[in-house]
């Protein structure tokens, strides 16, 4: 354990720490350990040792864009900060502090946006935003304008791409040790850049991030074909992909960057989805993005509502999820009116049943009354 974990496990332990609301605490360890990790990976600073200014990049950087982080998570981030870093009395608390609440509303705009703020504003480096400036409204069925436009490839390139790639997973040094076997790993590889190609217009040299990080983490789990084991490995299948490519030249270090960035932090959401069932995959992925909108998916009604008023936009973004697999879709819609109208007759026949029966008890009072006279 290194300084910094002792750190954290003596911070959850401390009375600091239990004056915390009950959703400060819960998201305590993961927050600290994630802002940790980036605030020593990128401004190789130690926790006693943070710096206004530094503070401020990390909050807006690659820590707070993650699409598996939920509105939760996100408020309980500058409590959490600010709570540590009181426990462990460093020196300029009150500037650190400052930095925390200067910047709280920008990490807001990141989270729902599931970007860094030089990804909203198309810039290549995090650099310090104006503590009051706006933050930019993004929704996560809206894409960057940013990204430059590339001729596409064409059929036979794009195949024959593809099949290099499946036989670099298969043979590879790159693809090996892994969970997968050779054919697991190529089907996920193959999948992966055809979806790029076809779904965003996106190739090798192109990559966007934010298309990454929609079709890695969104549209590759709601493959009707996949399985859950080749759901908890598109992470490390994926980075075997970039390495491979990286090392043979055919994607340059910026494109490289932005393939690891899209792909950090996104395993715990690929191994929850892959325990579920297909349907429930869509439907925590639409509840992530009612989240990513500020919503609290905890309250009901409040959830309700907003999709009420924003149907058209949670009915676009599931529909770019689910268009890869439209074809399939339609088979299941098929499959259950066929389903429905094999029920449909047996119903009818009881319905028609159950309704003579009272008329031949009405026509016997009838024919009682006529006896009777």
């Amino acid at each position: 354990m290194n300084e910094q974990e002792e750190h954290v496990k003596k911070f959850l332990a401390s009375s600091t720490y239990h004056q915390l609301s009950a959703n400060q605490q819960k998201h305590a360890q993961d927050i600290l350990t994630r802002f940790n990790q980036h605030m020593m990976n990128e401004q190789h600073l130690a926790d006693t040792a943070w710096t206004p200014q530094a503070v401020k990049e990390v909050m807006v950087g690659d820590f707070i864009a993650d699409p598996a982080l939920t509105n939760q998570f996100g408020i309980a981030v500058a409590p959490v900060l600010k709570a540590y870093q009181n426990f462990l009395k460093v020196a300029g608390l009150r500037e650190i502090i400052q930095a925390i609440d200067d910047q709280r509303t920008n990490m807001n705009a990141c989270r729902k946006a599931h970007q860094t703020w030089a990804q909203m504003h198309g810039k290549e480096k995090t650099t310090e935003p104006a503590p009051k400036a706006p933050a930019k409204k993004t929704t996560a069925t809206k894409k960057p304008e940013n990204v430059k436009k590339v001729k596409p490839w064409s059929a036979q390139r794009l195949e024959g791409f593809i099949e290099k790639c499946k036989h670099a997973a298969a043979v590879e040094n790159e693809s090996q040790n892994q969970p997968l076997d050779g054919g697991e790993q190529q089907y996920i590889v193959g999948q992966f850049i055809k979806l790029m190609a076809q779904e965003c217009g996106e190739y090798p040299g192109s990559w966007d991030f934010y298309d990454l990080q929609r079709v890695l983490g969104m549209m590759m789990p709601l493959d009707p074909d996949i399985t859950p084991k080749q759901i908890k490995n598109i992470v490390p299948t994926a980075q075997a992909l970039f390495d491979y490519l990286k090392r043979t030249k055919q994607l340059d270090l910026d494109q490289y960057r932005i393939g690891l960035k899209a792909i950090a932090n996104m395993q715990p959401s690929q191994d929850m989805l892959a325990s579920l069932s297909r349907k429930d995959r869509e439907t925590q992925l639409m509840l992530s993005f009612i989240r990513s909108n500020g919503i609290d998916t905890n309250d009901v009604k409040t959830a309700e509502k907003w999709m009420d008023d924003h149907r058209e936009e949670v009915a676009g973004f599931m529909r770019g999820l689910l268009n890869p697999w439209s074809e399939y879709e339609h088979r299941q819609l098929m499959k259950r009116q066929h389903q429905q109208q094999q029920v449909a007759p047996g119903r009818q026949t009881q319905v028609v049943r159950h309704h003579r029966v009272p008329q031949g008890i009405k026509f016997s009072k009838k024919a009682r009354k006529r006896r009777h006279k």
